[in-house]
Order: structure tokens, then C-alpha cells, then sequence
């Protein structure tokens, strides 16, 4: 420590005035700055305000001894480093100091050269101390601040995957004539019906991807049949009844795809167990499918199509809850009917629909590893299907249009 050292001055606590004042000449003459108090409580007021780097302090004095001082100063300041004077044969003093927090004592009558030797490794000390302690900020900020960056960049990546989803949503619904915009407006529903029926919120990105994609097995449905105007062969509804089947194989080898499998694979089964692909009856079924089934008919209902004209939502909402205990779960269906039309109809006039053209359709697909590979796999088994099975048999409810609809 230097004159122009600019870390604080010695503190000099002693109430015998020729000992504090000798003191104070062995440091002013080798350079250094100093304050002086006479009783503990003195330096403690003095302490707190300059926070000094060293202090050297009598332990017997009036008003608060050098050892009360010393306790409260290392509360104060934790890297502030105290030399304690004691008289010759005072051990139980100096080791009290010295488990109090003392750096170092210091025998009387003092020794010039001893004080100013104990004072630079005092100091040495407490460099050290604030040294570590710095370098243990600078690595806790830098661990912050890369902390900060990997969220940003999740964020970032989470929003061009659901950006992604998106689009590879839009795309599938412009592949199957009369749905476009679907996927974007049942997502919505689906997320409402949701929260409202209590999901926790670490389960709706699930649900979301899963609504996105619950048709992303047409991809792998040849335009013929996709397509067909009219009715479908029995041998065409069972290559399109392939395409839950089809979109699970395609998303369960993607890892953040996985939660979505439930609703694609199951957002055909029925609450009575005559859906398909494995006739799943009741709580078996998925939650995240048992909500999907019933923001899909209402879109499927409210939403012209190629084989229907678009119904009211009170008169979808009568439907669906006519149909609870069918083609519904009835709990899910009493969640849905707890909440307002108008926001069902706000999440409608909301949904932009964007049409999407075939290089963006192409660009969502490779945007997801291992997608555009799995999808020509698919491609290829669903061209060569063989036929075999007979159509449904549906009435002419809104609710089996509905399900005709979104097969």
C-alpha cells in the first residue's frame, strides 16, 4: 500500500493517546493514508463509512472494546482485514482475536518493523480475497450472461420450430380440399378447451405440435384419394384410415415432435370406441386427443366445406354436447360448454390464413431433420397399399359430416 493508494486509509483504533499517536508515525512514515478513533464504538461509525482495508486496534477500551469491534467491523465488511495489539502472555486474548477474525496480532510494546511486515501480508491477504471474489463475479456474470443467451437462442429456435409447425400445418390443410386455415383455428380452440379443463401449462406445447400436425400422415395419402371429389372405394378408405399411423411413424423419430403423438395418432378414436386406428374407448383415449376431437368438430361444423355448409356455433355447441358420451368425453364437453361462443368466434376472425405456396410447403418439411425423408418413406408405402376393407357408414348429423369431413 502506497501514499496515492487509493483503497482507504489505515484505521488506527486505540484509546491511549502516545500509543495511538506512535503508531500513527510508523505508518504515515512508510506512506500510508490514516484514520484514527479512541474507543470501538468511534472506529465502528468510522468503519462503515470508509470501509478501510486495514485496521490495527487495542482489544482494552472504554465503550466498546476491540473485540466487540472487531465481530461487528467483520460483519460489515467481510474482506477487511484487523491486526490486534496484545500485551506479552495474553494468549486467551489473542486466540479469542484470532477466532473472531482477527488477520494476525501483534505484541506490545510494538515493533516498527513487525507492524509494517504484519501490515503487507494483511493487505496481501485481502488483495487476494477481493481478487477471488471478483474473479467469481466476472464468472457468475459470464455464466449469466451465456445462461442468457442459450435461453434467447431456445426462444429463437422454439419460435422458428412453431413457425415451422405452422406452415407444415397450412400446408397439409391446403392439400385437403375445404380445410385450409383448420389446423391454425383448431389449435386455438384446442389450447382454450385446454387451459379452461385445467392442462398444465408445461403439457400445451404438446398439445399445440400435436393440433398442428394431427394430419400430417395426409402428406403420406396419394392426391388421388386425398383429393376424390365424390366418395371414397373401400379399398381408398383404408389407404386414407393409414394416415394416423403413418404421421406417428413420421414424428415419434423426431425428438421435440414426441408429445404430439398422442393427439396424431389418436385424434381419430371415439369416446365409445368405434374410432379408429385401435377402437380406444373412454379415459384410455389420450386427454390432449379427447380435447382435439371437440375443437375439431366445432371447426369442422362452423366452417363451409366441400359436403356441407357451415353451422352456427350454437348450433355446433348443441351438437357436440348431444354427442357427449359418443364421439366425445362428456368432462371434456362440460369443459367446452363452460366457455363463452365469442371466444371460440374471436379465435376464428383471428386466425389469418395465409395460403401456402409449394416452396414453403417444401422449405416447412426440411426445416425439421429427418421429416422430408420419413415423409417419401411414407409416400411410397401409401401408393402401394392394397385394399381391402369397406367404408364408414355415417348419418347425416352435422357431427357425421363433421366426422366425414375431417377423415
Amino acid at each position: 500500500m502506497s501514499p496515492t493508494d487509493d483503497r482507504g486509509p489505515v484505521l488506527i483504533v486505540d484509546d491511549d493517546p502516545d500509543v495511538r499517536d506512535m503508531i500513527l508515525e510508523i505508518f504515515r512514515s512508510s506512506g500510508y493514508r490514516c484514520q484514527v478513533a479512541t474507543n470501538g464504538r468511534e472506529a465502528l461509525q468510522v468503519f462503515e463509512r470508509l470501509h478501510p482495508p486495514l485496521t490495527v486496534t487495542d482489544v482494552r477500551m472504554p465503550v466498546m472494546d476491540g473485540l466487540e469491534f472487531l465481530k461487528r467491523a467483520r460483519r460489515v465488511d467481510g474482506e477487511a482485514v484487523v491486526l490486534v495489539l496484545t500485551g506479552v502472555g495474553d494468549v486467551r486474548t489473542a486466540v479469542e482475536s484470532l477466532t473472531s477474525g482477527a488477520y494476525d496480532f501483534i505484541l506490545k510494546p510494538v515493533k516498527p518493523s513487525e507492524l509494517l511486515d504484519a501490515a503487507r501480508r494483511a493487505l496481501g491477504h485481502r488483495d487476494a480475497l477481493v481478487a477471488r471474489r471478483e474473479q467469481h463475479e466476472l464468472l457468475e456474470r459470464r455464466v449469466a450472461e451465456a445462461t442468457s443467451e442459450l435461453e434467447a437462442t431456445l426462444r429463437r429456435l422454439e419460435d422458428t420450430y412453431r413457425s415451422t409447425l405452422e406452415a407444415l400445418g397450412s400446408a397439409i390443410d391446403t392439400r385437403d380440399v375445404g380445410t385450409h386455415g383448420h389446423s391454425r383455428r383448431v389449435r386455438g380452440y384446442s389450447l382454450v378447451i385446454a387451459r379452461a379443463h385445467g392442462v398444465p401449462d408445461s403439457r400445451l406445447r404438446d398439445i399445440e405440435h400435436g393440433v398442428l400436425l394431427h394430419d400430417i400422415g395426409k402428406i403420406g395419402i396419394p392426391d388421388a384419394i386425398l383429393l376424390k371429389p365424390g366418395p371414397l372405394t373401400a379399398a381408398e378408405w383404408k389407404v386414407m384410415r393409414r394416415h394416423p399411423e403413418i404421421g406417428r411413424r413420421l414424428i415419434e423419430k423426431i425428438p421435440f415432435l414426441r408429445g404430439a403423438v398422442p393427439i396424431v395418432y389418436h385424434h381419430h378414436e371415439r369416446w365409445d370406441g368405434t374410432g379408429y386406428p385401435l377402437g380406444l374407448r373412454g379415459e384410455v383415449i389420450p386427454l390432449g386427443a379427447r380435447i382435439f376431437a371437440v375443437a375439431d368438430a366445432l371447426d369442422a361444423m362452423t366452417f363451409d366445406r366441400p359436403y356441407s355448409h357451415a353451422i352456427t356455433f350454437e348450433a355446433a355447441s348443441a351438437e357436440i354436447q348431444r354427442c357427449a358420451g359418443t364421439h366425445f368425453d362428456p368432462a371434456v364437453v362440460d369443459t367446452f360448454l363452460g366457455i363463452p361462443l365469442e371466444v371460440f368466434a374471436a379465435i376464428r376472425r383471428s386466425s389469418t390464413e395465409v395460403s401456402v405456396s409449394a416452396d414453403e410447403t417444401e422449405a416447412a418439411i426440411l426445416a425439421i431433420p429427418g421429416l422430408a425423408r420419413a415423409l417419401s418413406a411414407a409416400g411410397r408405402e401409401a401408393a402401394g397399399e392394397v385394399p381391402g376393407t369397406a367404408p364408414d357408414r355415417l348419418g347425416a348429423s352435422p357431427t357425421a359430416r363433421a366426422v366425414r369431413l375431417q377423415t
